[in-house]
């Protein structure tokens, strides 16, 4: 007898005869929980920020906080653009999560109708069948509430062997995509520790190279720190030797009067060009005396001399 009842619970839970109805049917034709979405995104997308003044932002704000706050009085604030575009946003977050949980709470109203009336159905095939809870057996009992918190679990809206079946199946299909990720990203995760390593490693050379870097850098500088020390010493002598000497002959160039003298530089070169003029011209001269030397002191002796220099010209 019990296996005869499970046998027949087993036919009505998993193979219902009937499907699922629904007496209140012009409830589920006054309620569509998807066009009320539909509505709620196009009033939404409708009352964009940009496409609403600042007036119709202030009388949508006014309507939502007299709706919120119903007979109690609304909290002065002060009243400027940021603050109608802060309160405008929140209200219009504040309607669409209104409307949300509205659809949500249909939604919950419409599946436990729907429950209520499978279990009605179920409960009139038990009846016709002169079937109680009594007369199960303790594994029936077991597996019923197994089938059912199994049903709860998996989410099936109805108990049908395929359900589970279809159900158990995606579950396999869930384990097994999720055991693929979980190996992709432990592969992931061995690669970055790899890879972290190296970058470890790197980093450590680069550390070591750049410590050498300095330290030889460091040591070329003051090297040349040195040099620049002594360049800068010797400068400083050298400019300190020139410094005296120009202080001598400015004291020389004072005690010479030049400027008081006349002794400018254009007078000097004046003299100087006319001192060669000078000794051009007495250049001059001395060729021209060097020839009346070489005659011979008496006048006679002179003239026999240059008439004979005319005999040769002459021949």
């Amino acid at each position: 007898m019990p296996g005869d009842i499970e046998d027949a619970l087993s036919s009505v839970f998993l193979n219902p005869s009937t499907p699922s109805y629904m007496p209140e049917d012009s409830y589920f034709t006054s309620v569509n929980p998807e066009e009320t979405y539909a509505h709620l995104l196009n009033d939404s997308s409708d009352k964009n920020e940009n496409n609403v003044s600042e007036a119709e932002k202030w009388e949508f704000i006014d309507s939502w906080l007299k709706s919120h706050f119903k007979d109690k009085r609304v909290p002065l604030f002060e009243k400027n653009s940021a603050v109608a575009s802060a309160l405008y946003e929140m209200a219009l977050f504040n309607k669409q999560q209104d409307t949300m949980t509205e659809i949500i709470i249909k939604r919950q109203k419409i599946q436990a109708m729907e429950y209520r009336s499978e279990a009605k159905r179920i409960k009139d095939i038990l009846e016709t069948m002169r079937l109680s809870k009594d007369d199960l057996s303790k594994n029936g009992v077991h597996s019923l509430k197994t089938l059912t918190s199994l049903a709860i679990i998996l989410g099936l809206a109805n108990t049908e062997q395929s359900s589970y079946l279809s159900a158990l199946a995606q579950l396999n299909l869930d384990i097994l995509r999720a055991e693929r990720n979980n190996n992709a990203i432990v592969g992931i995760i061995e690669s970055m520790e790899t890879r972290i390593q190296k970058a470890k490693s790197k980093n450590e050379k680069l550390d070591k190279l750049l410590y050498n870097l300095r330290k030889s850098w460091d040591s070329k500088e003051e090297e040349e720190l040195r040099k620049w020390e002594k360049n800068m010493d010797l400068l400083l002598q050298k400019g300190k030797e020139y410094q005296d000497r120009i202080m001598k002959l400015e004291r020389k160039y004072n005690e010479l009067n030049v400027e008081e003298g006349g002794l400018r530089f254009k007078v000097l070169k004046k003299k100087e060009d006319y001192i060669n003029y000078l000794e051009q011209e007495i250049g001059t001269k001395k060729a021209k005396l060097k020839t009346y030397q070489i005659m011979p002191p008496d006048i006679i002796l002179a003239k026999l001399k240059t008439d004979e220099a005319k005999q040769k010209l002459a021949s």
